[in-house]
């Protein structure tokens, strides 16, 4: 278990239209993913980030190619209705970056996953207040 404050970080970072977004960082400043939305304000930011905490177990990631060739991963949460056609799981997260191989990509949504999982586990555990960034 790492060092008290030495685990991944939660980060809000600006967007276009005053918008914000996230990214979640390694203990070590390495980008482990980021939000695909940008939000108006950061409650909406925050609320959307506790959901993903939350609601981790159910997150299904794919795995595929760019258009330049690189590997990349999406995950997406499952829809909340129970109506007919209420449409497909909703993407919340993607790699930063893209990988040369897809076993490097495959790591990078294994760490991004675990990423959640410390953050979550902090939350828990009543580390860094319970505010935002976590």
């Amino acid at each position: 278990m790492p060092a008290e404050g030495r685990g991944p970080r939660l980060l809000t970072l600006p967007a276009a239209d005053r918008c914000l977004c996230w990214a979640l960082r390694a203990a070590n400043g390495r980008q482990l993913g980021v939000g695909v939305r940008a939000y108006r304000s950061e409650a909406e930011l925050a609320e959307a980030v506790r959901e993903l905490i939350i609601e981790r177990a159910a997150l299904r990631c794919t795995v595929g190619q760019s258009e330049g060739r690189l590997w990349v991963w999406t995950a997406y949460l499952p829809v909340r209705s129970t109506r007919p056609g209420a449409g497909e799981a909703v993407p919340v997260a993607r790699s930063a970056r893209g990988y040369l191989r897809r076993d490097q990509c495959q790591a990078g949504v294994e760490g991004f996953l675990a990423g959640l999982q410390w953050i979550g586990q902090e939350l828990r555990r009543g580390g860094r207040d319970g505010h935002w960034p976590w």
